[in-house]
């Protein structure tokens, strides 16, 4: 049964479907400059700019859509050794410095995009890329983007860890 294309899906997998646009018109560009370039001896000049945008759209936003999937790698050899309490608790503060991270990420990176619009005194200065002319903070948006998803979707992983962990001591185990 074929599953209905409705707005609530579109909205829940935007990320999964920026990345997925962005990757594929980057795999096209990349094909279709070597096309021109080795057969026709004529490159798309404006490619490779192009192209860099949109893979650090593709790198940020699939990071947080492979963040929300839990498709991250991970080395927890430690973690599955230790006791099912002390490893909730582990998990926990884990938890709890991953976000941190990602907030200091999300921070740190919309200075820099603050500072492709902005100069040092505060007027508008917006830098722009050398060929297209275009404003470099296109491009750079999408890491604070990323990083801030992350950090929200981090948010939800740990009120839903909390919720289960209070529902499973109601019911008289903690399981972990």
């Amino acid at each position: 049964m074929k599953k209905k294309i409705t707005l609530k899906s579109i909205l829940t997998n935007l990320d999964a479907i920026i990345t997925g646009t962005t990757l594929t018109i980057c795999v096209i560009l990349v094909n279709a400059n070597i096309i021109m370039r080795y057969f026709f001896n004529n490159p798309i000049h404006w490619s490779e700019e192009v192209v860099t945008s949109l893979f650090v759209w593709t790198v940020f936003i699939g990071s947080s859509y492979a963040y929300r999937k839990h498709s991250h790698l991970g080395v927890d050899i430690l973690v599955n050794l230790m006791p099912k309490k002390m490893k909730s608790v582990v998990k926990a503060v884990m938890s709890v410095v991953e976000f941190l991270v990602l907030v200091m990420l999300t921070v740190v990176s919309s200075q820099y995009v603050y500072h492709l619009i902005f100069s040092r005194s505060g007027k508008i200065k917006i830098m722009m890329t050398d060929l297209l002319r275009v404003p470099k903070w296109w491009t750079g948006i999408a890491v604070p983007i990323g990083f801030g998803l992350s950090a929200i979707y981090s948010v939800y992983f740990m009120v839903k860890a909390v919720r289960a962990y209070l529902r499973n001591k109601k019911e008289g185990g903690v399981k972990a």
